[in-house]
């Protein structure tokens, strides 16, 4: 039986999927990390081993292709490590990208469309006609704008504000500062300068319960980054001149678990465009692999 190896590698984790050239799953693997930006030597190992993990109970001669998504390659100035690993264990075509596009594919099955994705960072991926164009994916510093990142900052900046004008601290701010065991908002420093930008988002988990409680602040943050991402989403739609009818998928821990986000994204782009159609549905990334192997072996 023919089938395809997809990959997506991450930066805990490296996901092996082979596919029958119908889409069928016929077997699966994980390893480690997977983005070369990491530790390049580690990353290969990890993404070499979860391939030979994934076609262990499979024919090798079988596989037609592998397809290989992998979190920050885009700033991988020199792929030759890589892809002499590959082709020296495998001897298969394969194929490199940045792990925004085989998700792109998986969730618009490699049609055009428009992906944004929220999760620790944001980022829309648009499709059209060959034409590629991203809106947003600037990393903390520079934008990430409706990402778990910057929900989480909007609330610890916020209590800052209260610090300086002597305001009481408010029940979000409170059950923060339990969280990082501190007792008021001058110690804050000590956590935000050291801290990771995942460990900064998974503050995000208790503004979406302050939200759901009735916290009308709380609630505010989560509906104005659905309309940041959602703003992005159409710039990306006009930029490429997709029809008024474009497909619109989204990705990642924001957009898919939190309602309000979602909720506020959706009404969004429906206000600009009536006509778009919204696709919810989370997939697996490596099935982006599948739709873009088929491409390239002309199935």
């Amino acid at each position: 039986m023919n089938y395809i190896v997809g990959v997506d590698g991450g930066g805990t984790k490296t996901e092996a999927v082979a596919y029958d050239l119908n889409g069928n799953k016929l077997s699966e693997s994980k390893s480690g990390f997977g983005n070369l930006l990491i530790d390049e030597t580690q990353a290969i190992h990890h993404i070499v081993r979860a391939i030979q993990d994934c076609i262990a109970p499979l024919k090798k001669q079988d596989c037609k292709y592998i397809c290989i998504g992998l979190a920050g390659f885009g700033g991988v100035e020199n792929t030759e490590t890589i892809e002499n690993a590959l082709q020296e264990t495998f001897s298969i075509p394969f194929s490199l990208f940045n792990d925004g596009i085989i998700a792109h594919a998986a969730s618009l099955k490699g049609e055009d469309g428009v992906l944004t994705i929220s999760g620790t960072g944001s980022v829309s991926i648009g499709m059209h006609n060959g034409h590629e164009r991203m809106a947003g994916g600037w990393g903390h510093l520079l934008g990430d704008e409706g990402s778990g990142y910057w929900i989480a900052m909007q609330a610890f900046i916020n209590m800052t504000k209260e610090e300086d004008l002597a305001l009481p601290y408010s029940a979000l701010s409170v059950d923060i500062l339990s969280k990082l065991g501190y007792h008021n908002v001058s110690e804050l420093k000590k956590f935000i300068y050291r801290a990771t930008k995942a460990e900064i988002a998974d503050f995000t988990q208790l503004i979406v319960k302050h939200a759901y409680s009735g916290d009308a602040f709380s609630r505010d943050i989560l509906e104005r980054a659905g309309i940041h991402l959602a703003n992005k989403t159409i710039l990306l739609c006009n930029a490429l001149k997709l029809p008024p009818n474009v497909t619109i998928a989204i990705k990642g821990s924001v957009l898919i678990n939190v309602k309000n986000v979602q909720e506020s994204f959706i009404k969004q782009i429906l206000e600009e465009n009536p006509k778009a159609n919204i696709i919810t549905k989370d997939v697996s990334s490596t099935l982006g692999c599948y739709y873009l192997a088929l491409k390239r072996i002309g199935t």
